[in-house]
């Protein structure tokens, strides 16, 4: 009998891990990966790639979501945050659109994707004595310049592996926070 209530048990244990919680984030990704994402944005031709092949490569803010519409001077802003740079000292591409003013847009696109999953025992999380969660994805930040059609400048930003795990302790469990709750009963 003993046996017995020790398997059950044990199994009710396990089978309570699959009772934490899971989630993630994820934008309505044009791409799968940080890898397709880069390739993407690698095929992009500064004075050859055109409004038309950006659509094609997914770099669409009228299909697409999270891809946002700049102005030149927010172009400029992003790129050059320090307004003393000369002229001169300028990206060649970053030159144009400044000269060329309202008819140079941008695009910025931030696309990501991260999981985050509630690791270790169920009543230690239950009870809010330690939690654990587990976080992994991606991020893939690009912003392209046009002047009247034609891309002029591209850059791009991420991190093609994010793993982080987060940790709270909470020593007096699900009872830490009574203490600040109870403090308002005194005002």
């Amino acid at each position: 009998m003993k046996e017995l209530s020790l398997i059950l048990l044990l199994l009710l244990l396990t089978a309570c891990r699959s009772l934490l919680p899971e989630g993630g984030r994820e934008a309505d990704n044009i791409w799968t990966s940080f890898e397709d994402a880069k390739v993407a944005f690698d095929r992009i031709e500064p004075y050859r790639t055109r409004l038309e092949d950006l659509r094609d490569l997914g770099f669409d803010p009228t299909r697409k979501a999270n891809v946002q519409i700049l102005n030149y001077s927010q172009v400029a802003h992003a790129v050059l945050p320090n307004a003393a740079m000369p002229l001169e000292a300028q990206p060649k591409g970053m030159r144009d659109c400044i000269q060329a003013q309202h008819q140079c847009i941008g695009y910025l696109i931030e696309q990501s994707r991260l999981n985050r999953k509630r690791i270790g025992g169920f009543w230690a999380d239950f009870l809010n004595f330690s939690r654990e969660t587990k976080m992994e994805g991606w991020r893939f930040v690009a912003l392209v310049a046009l002047v009247d059609g034609v891309v002029v400048f591209k850059q791009w930003s991420g991190q093609p592996a994010i793993h982080e795990l987060e940790r709270n302790h909470n020593p007096l469990g699900f009872l830490q926070g009574a203490g600040e709750g109870a403090g308002g009963l005194f005002k």
